[in-house]
């Protein structure tokens, strides 16, 4: 009976992982973005505007930008996973959930072989409208590390596909 009493405090206590599930805007205005800390694999270069998020019932969270041409990030706690980033380069991060957050640390692989440590937090406010993802990249030749904080807001409306990044074509 006592066994049976710690297992449901424990379980209780514990709150499940909240679900980032949804469209995403970036809020330029609450969003402090460093050239050199942007959203690695997703664009070439920086951090998207709009994310899409899919979070399936095995505890994946998967995150996407809008534009076609981009990789898809895969977040498996518990696991090791890798991204294509950039001309050949490689993002390899370990993921687990830390309370309420989504703490990824791992890798930025280069071509040329130089690595640099990467570190990700993704947080969901309590209302669950604001997606927060910070990003720390290891200090470089300068010796200090740079971060930037990511502030989404979630919409319902992407707008025509004629006005995203990578525009369709309707057929006459």
């Amino acid at each position: 009976m006592r066994v049976l009493a710690c297992v449901v405090a424990a379980s209780i206590l514990q709150a499940p992982a909240p679900d980032f599930s949804g469209t995403w805007r970036l809020d330029d205005a609450k969003s402090t973005v460093v050239a050199t800390a942007g959203f690695i694999g997703l664009i070439s270069a920086g951090v998207p505007k709009t994310l899409h998020i899919t979070q399936p019932a095995n505890g994946s969270v998967v995150i996407e930008s809008q534009i076609n041409e981009a990789h898809v990030r895969i977040y498996k706690p518990g696991l090791e996973t890798s991204t294509p980033a950039g001309q050949g380069g490689t993002v390899t991060m370990r993921t687990k959930w830390s309370g309420q957050v989504l703490m990824s640390e791992g890798a930025l692989k280069a071509p040329n072989g130089d690595t640099t440590s990467v570190r990700e937090a993704v947080s969901l406010s309590a209302d669950r409208k604001t997606l927060t993802i910070e990003v720390t990249l290891s200090a470089g030749a300068t010796g200090k590390p740079s971060s930037s904080t990511l502030v989404y807001s979630r919409i319902t409306d992407v707008g025509g596909c004629e006005t995203w990044p990578t525009p369709c074509k309707r057929s006459p």
